[in-house]
């Protein structure tokens, strides 16, 4: 049912669309290159790529490594339809929906793609630009893959020619998700207005037991903004959807800025948000039972990246790299509520922290498919991030010293199993004692992929164990959802060490309907929660849950993944349920590829 109306809203709202019509111009320039000897290469390159579809685990950099160091004469761009593929051009899908598609959607400008090219013509060629480059362009909401092609001029010539291939998402859309029986949810996007770059979007909730029952929220983001890789997006909620910490649905107005270390030789990154949110009594709380506050949130953070001198008689670069940043977060109340909790006491505080972290990292990545993704190409990083942070404080008018460290190390083995380690310690000084110390450990594993047939299976584990020592006044450990058990969330379970363990096996099918994809899940998760200085290892502190879901997702549309979850606990607490079902639309589901993240403390989400 719920797919039938996504789909219905889709067609619909692909007629206005047409209005833009399709994007065709080229300059002059590109006109006569398209038609001379090089791109008859290019072209001839492209005919020898594996078809769509074929499964692949190879490093991002390794195809473009005998090209390393010769000139760039001049990069072409070609935005393909949605019959084609960038892995095989001459292989069409001669489907009604892809040519109405085609004939609905309007391309991605030209010059935005080049907007979002750091290659230059006149430059030697970089082979690990060449695939940050490709991986940075699929990254962008509103394409969906990309490919560079290498083409030499001759086998002699100190020069090669480029061929940035780019096909889009279909990025107009809509869905409608439900929440329960009297509650519902939808969305209405446009992720490349105009095919520029640009994202409107309207959300909202219906409700019969809310006040009003409609709620909205607007936003507006352009990326890229001016070619500054600067990635601006300001909005307005009424739906609880911003970044909120109270216990009531909020309002806000929010403005954010955003420059991503795109790669790792880049100088510049950083971010600023600013936002002022405001509880609303939308389910007609009575007296002290709504929570009554307001505050406002600053929070900006620069770094700058620097490397090491080249090794001697080294041919390639050092792909070690540091990066320092500094950070300034402010969270401040405006009104807080009446009476407030001993266990909400941290909601509700105001919180000034500065951080400065040091990060020794070298990464690069392997382009892969049908981890996360449902066929499309995927980039999974291999290699090490090594941070120190050491800050200030000030909390419930406690001021005090944070110093923290956090390790990141990932590894792809050659049968395409990926392994990531991680450990995470931080703690306060108070009074020259140790305060509010948290250490982390976790190892995560995705397996290589398996075929039965024409289905293709990836297994995930994960374990991780956490404790705390010597608690001041952060919040305890807890496990809810990602924190230990999926889908679970008491309000009052809370320990000092805490370890779980987490299993998933996804099966991606054959099954096609209406160009969605789907793949059944099984979960298991399992979890010990016990507090400080008591044996972990007792019955009392054991947790599990296990689920079923069914995700599905067309990799042409804007929208995420759909997913529908059916939970089972066999130990619940405070009245919930053992058995549980959940829907979740417009599901974002991605393996993590960010370089660098803001300076942060072990405490911080």
């Amino acid at each position: 049912m719920e797919m039938g109306v996504r789909i219905g809203f889709v067609f619909f709202l692909w007629l206005p669309i047409m209005l833009f019509g399709q994007d065709t111009t080229r300059t002059k320039k590109i006109d006569q290159l398209k038609q001379n000897k090089v791109t008859k290469q290019v072209v001839g390159a492209i005919r020898r790529t594996p078809k769509a579809d074929t499964v692949v685990t190879i490093k991002s950099e390794d195809a473009f490594l005998p090209y390393e160091g010769k000139i760039i004469r001049h990069i072409i761009v070609n935005r393909i339809g949605f019959d084609r593929t960038v892995q095989d051009t001459t292989r069409r899908f001669r489907s009604s929906v892809a040519r109405l598609a085609n004939r609905l959607h309007n391309n991605t400008k030209e010059w935005v793609v080049r907007e979002n090219i750091f290659l230059r013509e006149g430059k030697p060629f970089n082979p690990y630009r060449a695939a940050d480059n490709e991986r940075y362009l699929r990254d962008l909401d509103f394409i969906l893959d990309s490919k560079i092609f290498v083409a030499p001029i001759s086998e002699d010539s100190d020069s090669i020619d480029l061929l940035v291939m780019t096909r889009d998402v279909f990025s107009l859309g809509a869905s409608v998700s439900p929440r329960g029986i009297t509650e519902h949810r939808f969305r209405i996007q446009e992720a490349n207005l105009g095919g520029m770059g640009q994202r409107l979007q309207v959300s909202g909730v219906y409700d019969a037991e809310r006040n009003p029952t409609a709620g909205y929220e607007y936003l507006y983001g352009k990326t890229n903004l001016f070619g500054s890789f600067v990635n601006a997006s300001a909005g307005y909620t009424e739906i609880n959807t911003g970044r909120s910490v109270g216990n009531e649905n909020e309002s806000a107005y929010f403005f954010r800025l955003d420059r991503p270390l795109f790669h790792p030789f880049v100088r510049w990154a950083g971010a600023a948000e600013i936002s002022r949110n405001w509880s609303t009594n939308t389910m007609n709380k009575e007296g002290s039972d709504f929570a009554k506050y307001e505050y406002l949130i600053h929070d900006a953070w620069v770094g700058y990246s620097f490397g090491f001198k080249k090794l001697p008689n080294a041919l390639a670069e050092n792909r070690n790299r540091r990066f320092i940043a500094m950070r300034a977060f402010e969270e401040r109340f405006l009104k807080k509520p009446d009476i407030i909790s001993d266990n909400d006491r941290l909601v509700y505080s105001n919180r000034t922290t500065f951080l400065t972290q040091l990060t020794f990292f070298k990464q690069d990545f392997y382009k892969t498919n049908y981890v996360l993704g449902f066929g499309r190409t995927e980039d999974v990083p291999y290699g090490y991030r090594l941070s120190f942070t050491g800050g200030w404080e000030n909390e419930l008018d406690k001021k005090r010293i944070y110093t923290g460290a956090e390790l990141n190390l990932s590894t792809v083995n050659e049968t395409g199993t990926f392994y990531t380690y991680t450990v995470k310690l931080g703690n306060y000084w108070s009074e020259e004692l140790i305060e509010d110390g948290l250490a982390q450990f976790g190892v995560s594993r995705y397996s290589r992929l398996y075929f039965l047939g024409k289905t293709k299976i990836r297994h995930q584990a994960e374990i991780n164990f956490a404790t705390q020592v010597n608690r001041g006044q952060k919040r305890l450990l807890d496990i809810r959802d990602a924190n230990g058990i999926q889908g679970f969330r008491p309000d009052s379970l809370w320990g000092a060490q805490r370890l779980f363990f987490r299993t998933e096996t996804v099966v991606f099918t054959p099954w096609k309907l209406a160009g969605f994809h789907f793949a059944p899940v099984g979960r298991i998760d399992l979890a010990y929660l016990a507090k400080e200085n008591v044996a972990l290892f007792q019955k009392q502190n054991f947790y599990s849950g296990f689920s079923a879901a069914l995700r599905a997702r067309n990799e042409n549309l804007i929208f995420n993944t759909i997913e529908a979850r059916a939970y089972y606990y066999p130990t619940t607490v405070e009245g919930l349920e053992p058995w549980r079902f959940e829907f979740r639309a417009n599901l974002r589901i991605k393996y993590p590829t960010s370089l660098i993240t803001a300076p942060a403390t072990v405490y911080d989400p």
